[in-house]
């Protein structure tokens, strides 16, 4: 009778405890993807800089690469001059180039009355536009004279084209040259005007860059059928050959 006492003691001194430590264990599974969730969002809200949501995509820009390409070819042209020969240190050969493979950032847009400052990645795919600004592979590397088309998303690194006006300046610094584009239109289009209009800004035979963007920028919900798209016009770098 005295042990019956005691196993009932035990049980409801011990079920509990084990109850509520496999309710625990169930609800912790439950809810984890939540949890992840919240301490991603609140590590973003605290963070000073965007943070890496695709570490493994490949790093070929080097910010120093057009100054040590540059005083080369000032170098070359002392002694081309020397030896009276033609040269022009505004004009890189391609072989100078390194064409980058998809997903590889590559240069670095910035405009500094805007706040514009993007990563630029060859490639404008969904892993990509998560790490920055993406070009479009059907358009041109700078320096070769035709279009160069790019896209980001409004709420992260194309957010401050929300403020571009015509003759702001857009720097793009590649590895082989530093290029300056004044702004000469900012215009909103519906998606499907854009994407009609693609092909024939793409076969433009002139340097153009083209930034676009959702718009409108503050739309809570629905879907962002209008793009606004900035033009910018070549002033500055030197040319491929």
């Amino acid at each position: 009778m005295k042990s019956k006492s005691i196993s009932k003691l035990l049980a409801y001194v011990y079920m509990p405890v084990i109850f509520s430590v496999l309710g625990y264990g169930i609800l912790r599974i439950a809810l984890a993807p939540v949890v992840d969730m919240a301490e991603a969002v609140g590590s973003m809200v605290i963070a000073s800089e965007i943070p890496d949501f695709n570490p493994d995509l490949v790093a070929a820009f080097d910010p120093e690469a057009a100054q040590r390409l540059a005083e080369e070819n000032q170098r070359r042209a002392a002694e081309a001059a020397k030896a009276e020969e033609e040269f022009d240190p505004n004009v890189i050969s391609v072989d100078d180039v390194d064409f980058p493979a998809n997903g590889t950032y590559f240069a670095r847009l910035t405009c500094e009355r805007i706040g514009l400052d993007a990563p630029l990645y060859w490639g404008d795919t969904n892993k990509i536009l998560k790490n920055g600004a993406g070009q479009f592979m059907g358009s041109f590397l700078p320096g070769f004279g035709r279009p160069i088309l790019i896209s980001a998303h409004n709420t992260t690194y194309f957010k401050p084209l929300q403020y571009t006006e015509v003759g702001d300046i857009i720097t793009c610094q590649t590895n082989y040259g530093i290029y300056e584009y004044e702004v000469t239109e900012v215009t909103v289009e519906h998606v499907r005007d854009f994407a009609g209009n693609r092909n024939e800004m793409l076969s433009a035979e002139e340097e153009t860059l083209i930034l676009y963007t959702c718009y409108p920028f503050y739309a809570i919900a629905g879907t962002k059928n209008e793009r606004l798209i900035v033009y910018g016009t070549r002033i500055s770098g030197p040319d491929v050959k």
